[in-house]
């Protein structure tokens, strides 16, 4: 048992609609589920994204950002340092704990060191998305000061060849690894993941094998969306559905993870808003020019932090989310499979610019984890 002495309630507005229980009275699994419930219905921003650039050193085929994430006239864009800081104060008010540091490639700021210093130093839980070919001694020395939540590295092969046709870039499959030997160095808790596509997965087992080699933890992800400017080059990278499920399935702690996701959303009663997910409820993202959105591909709902502070944006604008309604003809609201294949209605905006269409390509991928899961489900397994 915790130490119940110590817990705190959450309060918010309109608190009285909320039912209370004593909870020096409540297990550790009661209590946290009824501040999980406490947190959405207070609508707290407890995780959320911040985009400090979209510049990157690299010209990944798949990125969402397109040929202008190498823009230098978007540097002039940027918010500032001191902009940056300003926003961790308020996200920090409003209740933020966990904080998503990412870009483009964040470590290409030279600033990059003060807004993670500042963010950790502030007391918040601080991941960082990078490549890890611009890992130095001072991202190092700052990363050993105060250690990251968690660093993720993205590994697009497991040779030079593939890793390079992917980054279209000469060189920079030396120094992902190096960076990734001096975080291992230097025991940073370190993530490997991977966009699996067409260009790479004849080497997705032995990029797993490199983690474990690293000792890392490992990730996929195969749903490769369209730009943000509509292009839809992108796709083409895609692998089939049956080949993505197979290699996620290949990892029995993976497939176990499925298993009990279902088992424990199977039942949940048909969405009436479009977005049933965290976006704009727990969940922001702001990008390097100062929009906060409710998620990194919700781009309808946005709110610029200039005209006013995060919980201005936070209380009067992101809710809107909310007010998008599934129409009679979203069958993915009513499908019991929805938890396994990933449904968003901004992703389907990106691919059928409708939030209503559903994306074929993840209605396959959810149908063919049901397939897999079927025999465990009923017992099987």
């Amino acid at each position: 048992m915790a130490n119940t002495a110590s817990r705190k309630e959450v309060t918010c507005p309109n608190e009285e609609t909320f039912s209370k229980r004593d909870l020096s009275q409540l297990d550790d699994r009661e209590y946290l589920l009824n501040l999980k419930k406490r947190i959405e219905h207070c609508r707290v921003p407890l995780s959320g994204d911040l985009a400090i650039t979209h510049r990157c050193n690299l010209k990944c085929v798949h990125c969402y950002l397109g040929p202008k994430r190498r823009d230098a006239q978007l540097t002039r864009k940027e918010l500032n340092t001191a902009q940056f800081l300003s926003i961790i104060d308020d996200l920090l008010q409003a209740g933020c704990l966990f904080l998503l540091i990412t870009g483009g490639e964040p470590l290409v700021r030279d600033d990059f060191d003060k807004i993670y210093r500042y963010a950790k130093t502030r007391g918040l839980l601080v991941t960082v998305f990078t490549n890890g070919t611009l890992v130095n001694d001072q991202i190092l020395r700052v990363f050993e000061e105060f250690p990251p939540w968690m660093v993720e590295v993205s590994l697009y092969g497991a040779t030079a060849a593939t890793y390079e046709e992917v980054t279209g870039v000469k060189g920079s499959y030396k120094k992902c690894l190096s960076g990734i030997e001096r975080l291992v160095e230097r025991k940073i808790n370190l993530t490997l993941k991977t966009v699996l596509m067409s260009l790479n997965r004849h080497e997705f087992s032995e990029m797993q094998r490199m983690a474990e080699a690293y000792g890392a933890k490992f990730r996929m992800d195969a749903e490769i969306f369209p730009r943000f400017d509509g292009n839809k080059t992108p796709i083409q990278f895609r692998i089939p559905s049956e080949e993505v499920v197979e290699k996620e399935f290949s990892d029995k702690s993976r497939f176990s993870q499925y298993k009990a996701l279902y088992e424990r959303f199977k039942n949940i009663p048909a969405a009436e808003t479009l977005y049933s997910c965290g976006a704009g409820m727990t969940h922001f993202h702001i990008d390097p020019f100062g929009f906060l959105q409710p998620c990194l591909m919700v781009r309808s709902v946005r709110y610029d932090l200039s005209q006013g502070d995060f919980l201005t944006g936070w209380q009067g604008v992101m809710p809107q989310i909310k007010d998008k309604r599934a129409t009679p003809s979203n069958h993915c609201n009513r499908c019991e499979k929805r938890i396994l294949c990933g449904a968003c209605p901004a992703f389907f905006e990106l691919e059928n610019h409708a939030e209503d269409v559903r994306s074929d390509y993840l209605c396959s991928i959810g149908q063919l984890r049901y397939r897999s899961l079927r025999g465990a489900l009923s017992g099987g397994q």
